[in-house]
């Protein structure tokens, strides 16, 4: 796990001056890779890399890494799962190492296959390699969005690199917010898809690389994997089994580390089924939780029984109460390169900012809910059918009775703050309907926070060029398959890569902690996806086949009959009480005298909130974290 930083020019040769800002920008995400910065560049190419090690720590295998010709060099992030098993079937065609490193085995298998050895690989990682020869680079992205990789793609050349920041660092570029990217933010709380809050600058999608010569670049798909297809013929006990054993293989081959390791513990269905092949194969395997001090959102004494019944001797648990929190949110603010309006993100870095000085590799259950149907937004599937050909103007008087008839309540996912989540989706366009369930605010309240967008970009329809364009396009791939497998897509698409994986990664290797997710082995999600419905929801059980193979394993009734607790904190009774002075001094901001927002709106959702009559959290906490932002880099132009 580390950083990579990159410039390819296409005419000319780098100053001195942008050899420095490269370097500058390499040094900014020194937190990726505080074990060793190092660089390679000629006339016209930069290639950096910050290294945290974890395979082979001999300085051989440091960064950039260049075969014995300097013919290929490449710059890596993320880790290589099944390494050995390549590097075996390349010693059987006479290829010679000398390192023991991810990284050396990468390259070589890159020499040898080409563009065919991506679909060879089984791990997370973004790298890009240079071809010297044939003067052509290939910037590649994991299947699933566990790696994070930028680029900007200009008039003379191409920047790419880990973080936004490194980029936000060159002051070579004027850098300029891109408003219609801000509403898609404030919408789904995070950058979607390959959008970013700069104009021109993209994340490399999941599953994707570029190809890079003279000056031409070409976006390629290498994988894929849908829902629904290739369906197994099994039935639910052979299908359970099998998952289990190759659960305990991802978990195997994720262990691979020359550096201490442990296991994330939320005491959930997902982590558990970790932990439990991870202590099998190592029965002294430490374990990470965090207990809340507010006992509604507390996970610890669920995470204790786990360990108690396994019999772990090492678990370590932390703490979490208001002060910490604001502490923890503090940081957060000021390290984040890319607003992200997830409350979890702060859980997620508080756990790993607690053992970084125990382990360096933790195992995490990222990816199961969105694999296994684990959310509860599945269960409003069968709901659907009931309003889906109600009249519009239906709605919102719905959304009044809801309003009437439920009160507001701040606990985890209350009553009347799902019901309006789920009225949230109506009318909508059968591809739309998810992103809107999940939405931080709807496009029409949308509309009034952000005035001076056109009315035709909040259209529900998700035609080219509006708020909701993305989803549509990538779902129609999806064609005439179940609601289910649609949703699943969705969540595999957009959800996971830049609202789970993403908080994971930032939050991790701010501390110089590398999280590996065994769900989201290449073998697991192609199995997973192969599943019918009826294996992975049925009748109101969501993750069935988790929670049989939970109770398979033996573990006790109250672990795998648990429902669905979140990661995060009482951000929305927070905003009441502790985090109250943080939310009106946003409100009251100067940040938002660039007319990006509409203040009377604004001061709208927040009276609402506080005085108990909706719930706006998400859509507040999403203002909160973008003015921390906008004011950590002010020299990014709102203006059009």
């Amino acid at each position: 796990m580390c950083g990579i930083f990159g410039w390819i020019k296409w005419n000319g040769s780098f100053s001195e001056s942008e050899i420095n800002a490269s370097r500058e920008s390499l040094s900014s995400m020194k937190h990726r890779g505080p074990d060793f910065q190092g660089e390679w560049f000629s006339e016209a190419v930069y290639m950096g890399h910050r290294r945290l090690s974890i395979i082979d720590l001999s300085p051989e295998a440091n960064q950039p890494f260049k075969d014995k010709n300097s013919s290929i060099i490449l710059t890596f992030n993320g880790e290589i799962y099944n390494y050995l098993e390549l590097k075996a079937k390349l010693k059987e065609r006479g290829i010679r190492f000398k390192t023991t490193s991810d990284t050396e085995v990468l390259l070589e298998a890159f020499k040898f296959y080409r563009e065919r050895a991506f679909l060879r690989l089984n791990g997370m990682f973004s790298f890009a390699v240079y071809d010297r020869i044939a003067e052509k680079h290939y910037l590649v992205r994991d299947h699933l969005g566990q790696k994070p990789l930028y680029y900007y793609l200009y008039q003379d050349g191409l920047v790419y690199a880990s973080e936004l920041r490194a980029l936000l660092s060159l002051k070579e570029f004027k850098w300029q917010l891109d408003k219609n990217n801000f509403l898609k933010f404030l919408t789904n709380s995070c950058y979607m898809w390959d959008t970013t809050p700069l104009q021109g600058v993209r994340k490399l999608l999941p599953g994707h690389y570029l190809e890079v010569k003279n000056g031409k670049v070409i976006l390629e798909q290498y994988w894929d994997s849908l829902p629904g297809d290739k369906m197994v013929s099994w039935d639910f006990e052979e299908a359970t089994s099998a998952l289990r054993n190759m659960l305990d293989q991802s978990c195997r081959i994720s262990l691979r580390a020359d550096v201490p390791y442990g296991v994330f513990l939320s005491g959930g269905i997902d982590s558990t089924l970790v932990l439990e092949s991870c202590h099998r194969i190592d029965p002294e395997i430490s374990t990470f939780s965090v207990s809340m001090q507010e006992s509604d959102f507390d996970e610890g004494s669920k995470a204790k029984s786990v360990t108690d019944f396994l019999g772990i001797n090492s678990h370590y648990s932390c703490l979490m109460d208001s002060q910490s929190i604001e502490d923890a949110m503090d940081e957060f603010c000021s390290f984040s390169d890319e607003p992200h309006g997830d409350p979890g993100f702060v859980n997620s870095y508080f756990l790993a900012k607690f053992c970084k000085s125990s382990i360096k590799v933790a195992l995490s259950g990222d990816g199961a809910d969105e694999l296994f149907a684990g959310y509860i937004t599945f269960l409003a599937l069968k709901k659907e059918k009931y309003l889906r050909y109600l009249p519009d103007n239906c709605i919102p008087w719905l959304e009044q009775m809801v309003r009437s008839f439920f009160s507001v309540n701040d606990s985890y996912v209350g009553l009347q703050f799902k019901t309006l989540a789920f009225l949230q989706g109506f009318p909508a366009h059968q591809n739309t309907r998810f992103p809107l369930w999940l939405g931080s605010v709807s496009p029409e309240d949308l509309q009034k926070l952000c005035p001076w967008q056109d009315k035709l970009f909040f259209s529900r329809k998700g035609e080219e060029g509006t708020l909701l364009e993305d989803f549509c396009k990538v779902l129609a791939k999806m064609g005439e398959k179940s609601c289910t497998q649609r949703f699943l897509y969705f969540y595999q698409k957009f959800f996971l890569p830049e609202f789970v994986c993403m908080h994971t990664d930032r939050a991790a290797m701010q501390c110089g902690l590398e999280v590996r997710s065994p769900f989201l082995s290449v073998s697991v999600i192609e199995f997973a996806n192969s599943l019918p419905d009826n294996f992975k929801m049925s009748k109101g059980e969501l993750k069935k086949m988790l929670r049989y193979a939970v109770q398979k394993r033996g573990l006790p009734q109250n672990i795998y009959n648990q429902k669905k607790q979140g990661f995060t904190f009482p951000i929305a009774r927070w905003l009441k009480t502790t985090l109250k002075t943080r939310m009106e001094e946003m409100v009251s901001s100067q940040i938002w005298d660039n007319g990006l927002i509409d203040r009377s709106y604004l001061n709208i959702l927040k009276n609402q909130h506080i005085m108990n009559k909706r719930n706006n959290y998400r859509a507040l906490f999403n203002l909160m974290v973008f003015q921390k932002w906008l004011e950590k880099y002010s020299h990014v132009s709102v203006s059009s």
